[in-house]
């Protein structure tokens, strides 16, 4: 089920991707045709082909075990499919449309037509998440049927690993604000290296923090809805005040572990991000003492400079 969340919440990052170069197809097409493009290609490689069967395949398990669900569930099964055909007359249609017929009246159709898709992706998902993913239909099956579905070989999302992203969808990367190259502590930055190299660098880094925060906060909210329905299903059979306080210590433990979680999972990756911004800097100060060991010029301040001159002494008149 934390699966099926985390690929909504990627889901929802390229959809709003889509969104914003559907408003510059028609000024810039040169630009938002490929971001599109890779877009609706990793649409349809693993949401398509990957997170809707998956899905199917737990509806179908839900629907025997909740009549009430079944017509919902079977509706949403059937715009799986609908949505795929959609995605794929909306990729070869991109194809087929020259930059002079994105600028145009077939362009302009094109772009509502990627909006509709959009919007109508958009309401298939808050409908699944009302009805399933976050509906508590976790005691609907048995441990051994999620144990199957979890088991499946699925392969993972290409938006949870930058750097397969950036090799397999490199323009839809850089417009998610992921970073073109991985960057981490053992990164050399010479010493002479222009100042703008530096911020560019340390702004991939920001950036690359920020986007894994926001991951970080969402699977934290999953996690504290997931612990509240668990610990009102601990207390609810409980009953009696006096049992209710046996399942307390254990409710109170998961939660205390929650909250460090909640305080280590962000500071650990604001940390990495320090430190990979800071190496940089720390290498560049170490090559220091190799400098002057290697120049037999000696110095290279003013200060030293000016403290080895040999001094004048003045001639008495």
């Amino acid at each position: 089920m934390e699966r099926l969340r985390l690929d909504h919440a990627r889901l929802s990052r390229v959809l709003g991707e889509v969104e914003a170069q559907r408003a510059q197809l028609r000024s810039r097409p040169e630009r938002a045709r490929p971001i599109i493009g890779e877009a609706l290609r990793y649409l349809l490689n693993y949401q398509h082909q990957y997170h809707h069967p998956r899905e199917d395949r737990l509806y179908a398990r839900l629907a025997a075990t909740r009549p009430e669900l079944r017509a919902e569930l079977q509706g949403l099964e059937r715009e799986h499919r609908g949505g795929a055909r959609r995605a794929r007359g909306l990729a070869a249609a991109l194809r087929r449309l020259s930059r002079a017929g994105l600028r145009g009246r077939a362009g302009a159709g094109f772009a509502r037509e990627l909006q509709v898709y959009v919007d109508a992706s958009r309401d298939h998902m808050r409908r699944e998440e009302r009805a399933v993913l976050y509906a508590d239909v976790e005691p609907l099956l048995p441990i051994e049927a999620w144990q199957t579905l979890a088991g499946e070989l699925v392969p993972d999302d290409p938006l949870g690993d930058p750097a397969h992203l950036q090799r397999r969808f490199p323009h839809l990367a850089a417009a998610l604000a992921q970073p073109v190259r991985e960057l981490s502590s053992s990164t050399r930055v010479p010493a002479g290296m222009p100042s703008h190299g530096r911020s560019a660098r340390s702004l991939a880094v920001f950036r690359d923090g920020t986007d894994r925060l926001v991951d970080a906060y969402g699977e934290l909210v999953h996690e504290g809805l997931d612990l509240v329905r668990a610990g009102a299903m601990s207390l609810r059979p409980a009953g009696a005040p006096l049992a209710a306080l046996r399942v307390l210590p254990e409710v109170a433990s998961r939660s205390c572990r929650f909250a460090v979680r909640c305080w280590a999972l962000p500071a650990r990756i604001a940390l990495d991000c320090a430190q990979r911004m800071m190496a940089p800097l720390m290498l560049g100060a170490s090559d220091a003492p190799t400098r002057a060991a290697r120049d037999p010029a000696g110095p290279r301040t003013h200060a030293e400079r000016a403290a080895r001159r040999p001094t004048r002494r003045m001639r008495p008149r």
